[in-house]
């Protein structure tokens, strides 16, 4: 879900609303500073934990390894730290955006869309990148996680990339949807 600001100052006119199923797998990305600073698996507890409600334990296992795989790669890659919400929030931010976007996408590494994210997210090696998002995507399928991928137009839209003439938010309960005019 995506709500429109109508504060013309703010910083940053989109918030991000992410649909339950995906806030576990936003939150192993969440937890990788404090498992850096303390090394305490335990952390990924909860996400592992809130991943069973929508997929059997061991797949949830599988989503919160492959997802750690993914967070420390990019993180190397990147160079700086990513923009995150309080662990557990459904809120969103656009770096984790991009990131769903990014593991979404990895389907179809080659999308207009992945490339996209991955430029945002200032990703040099889509390649490898894309190979364990793949990974990553393949154990969330699993699943009944909500991980629909934007076109590239409504991602453009989210992330402010050229003019906006509407936004229309549209909550539904089994998944998540953006629908956007872009200009």
């Amino acid at each position: 879900m995506i709500e429109g600001s109508s504060f013309p100052s703010a910083v940053n006119p989109v918030a991000v609303l992410l649909h339950p199923s995906a806030v576990p797998v936003i939150d192993v990305f969440r937890s990788l500073n404090r498992l850096e600073d303390q090394y305490d698996l335990a952390l990924l507890d909860g996400p592992e934990q809130g991943l069973a409600a929508y997929t059997r334990p061991d797949t949830a296992k599988g989503i919160v390894s492959d997802a750690l795989l993914l967070a420390f790669a990019l993180t190397r890659q990147r160079g700086r730290p990513f923009v995150h919400k309080p662990v557990g929030s459904r809120h969103g931010s656009l770096d984790e955006y991009s990131l769903l976007t990014l593991i979404g996408a990895s389907r179809h590494a080659s999308s207009e869309v992945a490339l996209e994210a991955a430029r945002h997210l200032e990703i040099v090696s889509l390649d490898f990148m894309s190979a364990l998002a793949g990974e990553l995507v393949r154990q969330i399928d699993l699943g009944t996680v909500a991980f629909d991928v934007p076109s590239l137009s409504d991602f453009r839209a989210v992330m402010g990339v050229g003019a906006s003439e509407e936004v229309h938010v549209e909550a539904v309960l089994t998944r998540a949807e953006f629908n956007f005019r872009h200009q």
